[in-house]
């Protein structure tokens, strides 16, 4: 625990510190700056402040430098660093497991990519497969933004049990001023971030979603996982389940169901365990710290899924075998789709190069409104309660063109015909 908190302190620290955002220019000097030139004294880095925390890691073969013998630690990272960078440093500590399902698009989707380098290949290659980023949106030499590289890492957390998304009625406040340029779904990994202590956003109260992140701020957050993150070299065994195990469901609802199983059994320790599925054809991760019963909600009424349990240990081992239960939701009685008024509309404010805010009136239900869904290019962004007729879609691509789209669902499972808008960002 001891070790944790040193973790969470140092990610404090880091991520308090305020990004600048002048573009980075594309070096002269062959090398990548993650597997060129491990042993020379780099020529940039005396009187620099992460000096120390530089070459500690240089000498772990961890931060590598540039052809020309520098480091440039305040180079601005892009997609494909960071997500090499966290990818190594945490899946050696925390021994997460890559995933059993396939690719999303295909075996071969990364490798075909010409815009993911031959270095960067294999990490991608996971982070695809474990859902962690989206291929269709991930630009290799684009510099990764704060709010990227926090939901990058706080993803990878979540697979690691450490963290789970939480909503801004669970903190009573909202700590961030600028939450507005930020979508629902992925400020609750923020939230869940702050939560744990480990970002505080800058001093005027803002997160500052778009300030991009440079590479030495990376190599602090690695270092401070080699030095405070716990140890898996002892121990290799995963959790697991007895032959008789079982995950039963209670209480099973249009809209939601419990669930409870059975403890898994570690040579060390169980420290947590994940629930899997799909929802309207997205897959989903509920993460339970060690309690043996959940609740999950936001289903769909007469909708059959799969819920399917897993153990982690304290080293980060996934049991791969964990049991599972099929669960049919039950039929609502209300079967009257909520609809839009007449002449309603999505609209689009607020366009930017990377981020555009959707607005639409109110939908009506023979009983009442209760959620709204929103896409982006068919991919389901966000839930909103039916308070909330707004949302920011952040991340996105400059120059774009997107098709957004919203209905409006009732308790019952109904939901109404879509609103469809096609915005094109800034260039």
């Amino acid at each position: 625990m001891k070790k944790i908190l040193a973790l969470l302190l140092t990610l404090t620290m880091l991520l308090t510190v305020s990004v600048g955002t002048a573009a980075a220019k594309p070096a002269n000097a062959k090398g990548n700056g993650l597997g060129l030139i491990k042993q020379v004294k780099f020529s940039d880095i005396q009187g620099h402040w992460a000096r120390q925390v530089i070459e500690k890691m240089q000498a772990k073969g961890i931060a590598c430098g540039y052809g020309d013998g520098t480091f440039r630690p305040n180079n601005l990272c892009t997609q494909a660093e960071v997500t090499v960078l966290i990818d190594r440093a945490v899946f050696k500590i925390f021994n997460i497991q890559a995933a059993d399902e396939d690719m999303p698009e295909n075996e071969d989707a990364v490798d075909e990519d010409s815009d993911v380098p031959v270095w960067a290949k294999n990490e991608v290659k996971r982070a695809v497969k474990n859902n962690f980023i989206n291929l269709k949106r991930f630009h290799s030499h684009v510099q990764m933004s704060r709010l990227e590289s926090c939901i990058l890492l706080s993803k990878y957390l979540e697979k690691c049990g450490m963290l789970e998304p939480v909503s801004v009625s669970e903190l009573s406040f909202n700590p961030f001023k600028d939450s507005g340029l930020i979508s629902d779904e992925d400020y609750g990994y923020i939230l869940a971030l702050y939560k744990l202590g480990i970002i505080k956003g800058n001093p005027d109260g803002n997160f500052n979603p778009n300030g991009t992140i440079k590479r030495v701020e990376i190599f602090i957050i690695i270092n401070a996982l080699y030095d405070n993150g716990p140890s898996v070299t002892d121990d290799v065994y995963a959790p697991i389940w007895d032959s008789d195990s079982k995950i039963t469901a209670t209480n099973v609802g249009t809209d939601s169901v419990e669930l409870e199983w059975d403890p898994a059994d570690d040579n060390v320790k169980v420290t947590g365990y994940k629930i899997t599925y799909t929802d309207d054809g997205v897959d989903k991760v509920k993460t339970v710290n060690q309690a043996l019963t959940t609740t999950i909600t936001g289903l769909d009424s007469d909708a059959e899924y799969e819920f399917t349990v897993q153990a982690r240990d304290a080293a980060g081992n996934w049991s791969m075998d964990g049991p599972s239960v099929e669960v049919t939701t039950k039929e609502a009685n209300d079967t009257t789709n909520p609809i839009w008024p007449s002449g309603s509309e999505l609209e689009a404010s607020s366009i930017t190069k990377t981020s555009v805010t959707l607005e639409w009136p109110d939908a009506t239900d023979n009983e009442e409104v209760t959620k709204y869904k929103v896409y982006q290019d068919d991919e389901l962004k966000a839930i909103l309660g039916a308070d909330k007729n707004e949302v920011t879609i952040s991340g996105l691509e400059e120059g774009a063109e997107y098709t957004f789209k919203v209905k409006a669902g009732d308790d019952a499972g109904n939901w109404s015909t879509y609103l469809s808008l096609k915005v094109e960002t800034d260039s």
